[in-house]
């Protein structure tokens, strides 16, 4: 995130960005203590040369409106991160990195879906809570051995299926007998490549469904 934002210098390669502005929420928001949280946000406008207007713009979305006279020293931590994240949008209407404390989380992960949509902006979120991701990505990536896997291709993505026509031990002999690969977690069967499964099922005339496995998954099977 620190090499991607500019925080730190790269050694060596180059990180091509398809933004002009990259706002960055990394660990706790550099904030005046004395100066209150309108004052600290103006600051900022002025800083990035952006209009009083984005006050406004996105005070109701990250509910500061109701301390925006508060002085930076009294903000609790999850005020913090509000006010954070209102200060890396402040600096980019494109492209944000959060870097998301533990704490409280899930209401922030809230107002980040909120204002992605309302907004229209990209948010790059790295966690290794994956619930976290759950809740709020569109699309998801894995970064493994220098090489970035989407865990959305159909190459990757893993189903659970359930059939009502075989039983377990008959519905994974099946599988084996077509050299489908598939994962046996206590009492689901995980696989890949959904539509080669539907066309073998389909063919033998057996009806299942299927749904998406949670990203919890992908560290019970290892991906090849």
């Amino acid at each position: 995130m620190k090499l991607i934002s500019g925080i730190l210098e790269r050694p060596n390669g180059t990180i091509d960005l398809n933004t002009k502005t990259v706002g960055t929420l990394i660990e706790a928001p550099a904030l005046y203590p004395n100066m209150t949280v309108k004052a600290n946000l103006k600051f900022y406008c002025r800083l990035y040369h952006k209009d009083y207007s984005s006050i406004d713009c996105y005070k109701e979305d990250l509910e500061v409106a109701t301390y925006l006279k508060r002085k930076a020293s009294k903000l609790s931590l999850g005020m913090k991160q509000r006010v954070g994240l209102f200060i890396a949008l402040i600096a980019s209407d494109e492209f944000i990195l959060p870097s998301l404390d533990p704490n409280g989380i899930n209401s922030l992960l809230i107002l980040i879906e909120r204002i992605a949509k309302n907004h229209g902006l990209t948010f790059i979120i790295s966690s290794h809570i994956l619930s976290n991701l759950e809740q709020v990505c569109t699309k998801n990536y894995l970064l493994k051995n220098h090489k970035l896997i989407c865990l959305d291709d159909d190459a990757n993505a893993k189903y659970k299926i359930y059939t009502e026509d075989l039983s377990m031990k008959s519905l994974m002999t099946l599988l084996k007998l077509n050299d489908l690969a598939f994962e046996r977690q206590k009492n689901d069967i995980l696989v890949k490549g959904i539509e080669k499964i539907k066309q073998v099922l389909g063919q033998g005339g057996i009806l299942f469904t299927y749904e998406k496995a949670g990203l919890s998954r992908y560290f019970l099977w290892r991906l090849d």
